[in-house]
């Protein structure tokens, strides 16, 4: 190549209006392992993880929508992956309208302040492809709220800087709490 020499030509195209959508992260990439309920009594996550036994809770987040009668719930990770302590804790619902209408995602909440803006970055790196930026004609998106981040449609999102997530409609919400603890109530 030295000798002879060689050269190249690149040819760069743009096409406007074309775009391949992010990814969108599957349930087990967003709640690896989870285990879902829809609970109005206070729960624990963490070191001092509220204890939960098979029968707690259920395997398949769509019992969960189906017997809760709401499109959100939480996502909860015990210590010994079927009964135990909850050692993680997440904010999930289903998405309720296009772009993809039915897709279920898990947001985490978390204790740890040295974790907060990597978790932060994390929750948002799932919610951006679901629901996209804010679209003001549309009234749905997500939007950036100094320290927090709301996602609006038929089912809302949020995440913020400090550790603790939401997912709502309405007239309910489940919340995942930076001091460790999680719950579904009305406001």
């Amino acid at each position: 190549l030295q000798a002879s020499g060689v050269s190249f030509q690149i040819k760069v195209e743009s096409n406007e209006g074309i775009w391949v959508d992010e990814p969108v992260p599957t349930m087990a990439d967003m709640c690896p392992g989870c285990v879902f309920k829809f609970s109005t009594s206070e729960l624990s996550y963490g070191e001092n993880g509220t204890v939960l036994q098979v029968g707690d809770y259920d395997t398949d987040y769509n019992t969960t929508v189906t017997n809760s009668g709401h499109p959100f719930f939480l996502g909860l990770i015990l210590e010994n992956e079927t009964y135990g302590k909850i050692t993680r804790a997440f904010a999930c619902g289903i998405k309720g309208e296009d772009p993809h209408n039915g897709a279920a995602f898990c947001i985490e909440g978390t204790t740890d302040e040295t974790q907060y803006a990597t978790q932060y970055a994390k929750n948002m790196g799932y919610l951006m492809p679901l629901y996209g930026l804010w679209d003001e004609t549309q009234g749905k998106g997500c939007e950036d709220r100094n320290g927090s981040n709301a996602c609006r449609g038929n089912t809302y999102a949020s995440a913020y800087s400090w550790g603790s997530v939401e997912t709502s409609d309405s007239e309910m919400y489940c919340d995942v709490y930076y001091s460790g603890t999680a719950i579904c109530d009305y406001p």
